[in-house]
């Protein structure tokens, strides 16, 4: 006998259900492709005889080829939908990160990062909220894809010390294999229970499909808009990959010690948990477009801080937890904003353009950062990032509404 919420609330059973179950496969995803690989790059490097920088090239490299694979994830999950796709993504994932698990050299570790990371597109971010948008319709997959964000932040807070922990008792071979197995036991099962919307049955009494909070723009305005929302998500996307992939070497360049860097750095995780609670609470009354502004200018004003202040801990500290504001916001709109103003038709194609320019951005990031630094300073590179950042504001003000 179903529950009596259940019941009188089909709905919410299957919001609930699509939430937690891609929300599950999204921090084992988040996990096992991004964020093991930091913790185990010692070991990995040791026992194949190369410099831990030139794993993290091969990583970047990786990261680059994924960027673009995305378009064509996009294409895919759109023709033959989310189930489909993402079921495969997790066999794929799998069989990719036993490669790894078994690399022997350079060369046959970068074939299985390459590997790993065009899968990457098949089974994260762009693909879960198109997940979301084909089983419960545009209207309501807002608010699905803030909730499930919110689960997905926990990845690094639980695949850190797992990581860990696994490299205390086993070594990193082992440890990619469990992940591995995560994949096909726990991803491919969730994957396999999504559908479509119009492949639902009807339930008697329930409401019918509400109309979009929003309407979308016009088709003769698709264009227009696409090109003004590439260019601010690249932005964005490049100076949050670049400081947060250097923020101890850019705060130590700027004269503030490593340990105060390290500290203030503590900030920005509770600070983006906390403002994707804020946005599932208060933010859905906003147009997409609004909260990109105000994550824009969170951006905006914690560069200008932590450029005027010079090298403080007070000024650090509060640029972190803006950063974390900002960065903690961005992970929603880059789902919801493409939604609301084009609609669900092409959705994951467009989420898979759009995530390719800004991962190539994201992926040349750290060292541009890294080439202002050493060319001229780490002022000079905070001002260069302060005037992005502005770009990427004046960007969403030429968005059509």
């Amino acid at each position: 006998m179903p529950l009596p919420f259940i019941a009188h609330n089909p709905d919410r059973w299957l919001h609930l259900r699509l939430v937690i179950g891609v929300g599950i496969t999204q921090i084992i995803g988040f996990g096992t492709i991004f964020y093991a690989f930091g913790s185990v790059v010692p070991a990995l490097s040791a026992d194949l005889g190369i410099s831990p920088g030139t794993a993290f090239a091969a990583f970047s490299l990786a990261l680059l080829v994924g960027a673009l694979a995305a378009p064509t994830a996009g294409r895919l999950v759109d023709q033959h939908g989310a189930r489909m796709v993402m079921s495969a993504g997790s066999v794929v994932a799998a069989l990719s990160l036993i490669a790894l698990s078994q690399a022997q050299s350079l060369i046959s570790l970068g074939l299985a990062l390459i590997a790993v990371e065009v899968t990457a597109t098949l089974v994260l971010y762009d693909a879960a909220f198109a997940a979301l948008a084909q089983a419960l319709g545009p209207a309501r997959a807002r608010r699905a894809i803030t909730h499930m964000t919110l689960l997905g932040g926990f990845a690094s807070t639980i695949f850190w010390p797992l990581t860990q922990t696994i490299l205390t008792h086993a070594d990193w071979r082992t440890a990619y294999l469990i992940f591995a197995s995560l994949n096909l036991l726990v991803c491919l099962p969730l994957h396999l229970t999504l559908t479509r919307a119009p492949d639902l049955e009807p339930v008697a009494g329930a409401p019918a499909p509400p109309p979009p909070q929003f309407a979308p723009l016009p088709a003769a305005q698709h264009g227009r808009a696409m090109i003004w929302v590439a260019i601010a998500f690249a932005v964005a996307g490049l100076v949050f990959s670049a400081l947060s992939a250097s923020w101890v070497t850019t705060l130590t360049a700027f004269g503030l010690p490593a340990a105060a860097a390290v500290t203030a750095g503590t900030l920005m995780g509770p600070a983006q948990v906390g403002v994707r609670v804020l946005d599932m609470l208060f933010g859905l009354r906003l147009h997409p477009l609004t909260t990109t502004m105000i994550s824009t200018l969170l951006l905006i004003v914690a560069l200008a801080v932590l450029w005027a202040t010079g090298p403080t801990l007070a000024g650090a500290m509060i640029f972190a937890v803006l950063f974390g504001l900002a960065q903690g916001l961005t992970s929603i709109v880059r789902g919801t904003v493409p939604l609301v103003l084009f609609g669900a038709q092409g959705f994951a194609a467009r989420l898979g353009k759009l995530a390719a320019v800004r991962m190539v951005m994201a992926a040349i990031a750290p060292f541009g950062i890294a080439l202002l630094i050493d060319t001229w300073s780490a002022s000079a590179a905070l001002l260069a990032m302060l005037c992005l950042a502005v770009l990427g504001a004046l960007a969403l003000k030429m968005i059509p509404r």
